[in-house]
């Protein structure tokens, strides 16, 4: 087959491309696959053969041609001589028939289910973490906040502890002493206030 395909010209390749495709995508209706088995070619070992050399169909490069997928899957099911000789019996035939066309029926369904799963679990995915991304903000604003001082009317600023700090010395009170040194202190008082009152006069 290499051999003869190397001296096939650019023309006749696309043709026998062209017939394969159509051929492998006509496995994927078992009424076919029965037509064939009933005429006995899953008996000829050049068309066994034949199948075999069709597999390359499964490739990626040639698989993304194929407009009906489950051709792929009976050509597979054609690579074993049971299946071969099951096929032929009409009501085999029948059974898969039936049950390609559920496939076929509910297939996009449920396909259509399946992504808008997806789509609703990436979302609220996305909505939990924005919702994390707030919570965070939130709470980082709310801790400058309690750890910056707030001022007081008094002139003094509270802290996170609760705590004042004043902006005005407080006066410092005496501390208690020698009787006769705060006598002394009470007269030196008294004479400064005289000095003053006279002045005044």
């Amino acid at each position: 087959m290499n051999s003869y395909a190397a001296i096939e010209s650019e023309e006749l390749q696309k043709r026998r491309w062209q017939i394969e495709l159509e051929f492998v995508q006509c496995l994927s209706n078992p009424n076919y696959l029965n037509f064939l088995a009933q005429r006995g070619f899953f008996k000829d070992q050049s068309f066994i053969n034949y199948l075999k050399y069709l597999q390359y169909w499964k490739e990626p490069d040639y698989a993304k041609y194929l407009m009906y997928p489950m051709c792929l899957y009976f050509l597979d099911l054609l690579q074993y001589e049971h299946f071969r000789r099951e096929i032929v019996n009409s009501q085999c035939c029948k059974f898969i028939d039936d049950q390609a066309i559920l496939q076929w029926q509910h297939y996009t369904r449920k396909r259509i289910k399946l992504i808008e799963n997806v789509t609703a679990a990436q979302q609220q995915q996305q909505q939990l973490q924005q919702q994390q991304q707030q919570a965070n903000g939130m709470e980082a604003a709310t801790g400058g906040d309690s750890a910056a001082p707030t001022p007081n009317v008094n002139g003094s600023a509270s802290t996170a502890d609760g705590q004042q700090t004043s902006s005005a010395l407080q006066p410092v009170q005496a501390q208690p002493g020698n009787p006769q040194q705060q006598q002394q202190q009470q007269i030196n008082g008294l004479a400064s206030g005289a000095n003053i009152k006279l002045e005044l006069n």
